[in-house]
C-alpha cells in the first residue's frame, strides 16, 4: 500500500537483531529452571532413542554390536530415581540391525494404549524392519517394503492413539534412471496398531528427489502424517 512503512536496510537489520534477542531472552527465562540428568545408556549402547509416555516414563531403544551388523535393545526408566529395566531385545534375527553414518539407526514411537513401535533400516541394506511390543515381548519383525528399492538413508515411524501406525523411507520406486533426483519418501500404513499394513504409497508428489544418505522423521498428530527429509534437487 502506498501508506507502508519504508524501512532502509540498516533499519531492517537494527530490527531483526532486537527482535532476536528478545526470543533469546524469552527461551533463557523458560529454561532457566529446568534441570538436566545425564544418563549413560546401558550395556554401552549408542545410537538412542527415547520417548516418554503420559506417565512420565522413558522408553528407550538403543543399538549395541558391531556397527555394520548388530541388535537393538528396549528398556524402561520408570522414576527419576530408578535405574532401567532389563534390557529386551527388540530384533528376533541376530545382527539385523545397523548404525553406519547415525542415520540408519533405530527410530521409536508411542501409539494407542502406548504401545511401542520400532522401525529400522536392515543390515543388508534392503528392508525396512518393524516391530512392536506385544505381551511383553517384541513380534518377529517384518519387512514392510514390498515394491520399492533403493533403501538408503534414515527411515522413520510414527504412531496416534487410534491405531494408525506409519512406517516411512526414501528408496526408487523400480522405474527411477534418475538418481537421487528420482527418489521418492514413501509410507506403510497400518490402521491395526501395527498388525498388518498395506502396500507402500509415495508420499510427495513433486519431483524434489531425496538425498539419499540423510535422514528423516515422521510425526503422527491429528489425523495428519508429517515427514521431514532433505531434497536432493535445488
Amino acid at each position: 500500500a502506498s501508506g507502508a512503512l519504508k524501512l532502509s536496510n540498516t533499519e531492517a537489520l537494527a530490527i531483526f537483531v532486537f527482535m532476536r534477542a528478545l526470543v533469546i531472552f524469552a527461551l533463557a527465562l523458560t529454561t532457566a529452571s529446568a534441570d538436566v540428568t545425564l544418563l549413560r545408556i546401558p550395556e554401552g549402547g549408542i545410537q538412542p532413542q527415547a520417548v516418554v509416555d503420559k506417565s512420565g516414563r522413558i522408553h528407550l531403544v538403543y543399538f549395541k554390536g558391531a556397527v555394520r551388523a548388530g541388535d537393538l535393545f528396549y528398556v524402561i526408566k520408570r522414576t527419576n530415581d530408578s535405574d532401567f529395566s532389563k534390557p529386551l531385545r527388540v530384533n528376533s534375527k541376530s545382527n539385523n540391525a545397523i548404525a553406519v553414518g547415525t542415520i540408519r539407526g533405530a527410530q521409536t514411537a508411542l501409539g494407542k494404549d502406548g504401545r511401542i513401535h520400532v522401525a529400522w533400516n536392515s543390515a543388508n541394506g534392503k528392508e525396512m524392519l518393524y516391530t512392536r511390543l506385544n505381551n511383553g515381548a517384541f513380534e518377529p519383525e517384518r519387512n514392510v517394503m514390498t515394491w520399492t528399492g533403493g533403501l538408503d538413508g534414515g527411515g522413520s515411524v510414527a504412531a496416534d492413539e487410534k491405531g494408525n501406525v506409519y512406517v516411512t523411507w526414501h528408496g526408487s520406486a523400480p522405474d527411477n534412471k534418475r538418481g537421487e533426483a528420482g527418489r521418492a519418501v514413501f509410507v506403510a500404513k497400518s490402521q491395526d496398531e501395527g498388525k498388518t499394513f498395506a502396500k507402500e504409497v509415495r508420499a510427495n508428489k513433486n519431483d524434489s528427489g531425496v538425498c539419499g544418505c540423510c535422514g528423516m522423521k515422521a510425526l503422527a498428530y491429528e489425523d495428519g502424517l508429517y515427514m521431514l527429509y532433505r531434497a536432493a534437487t535445488k
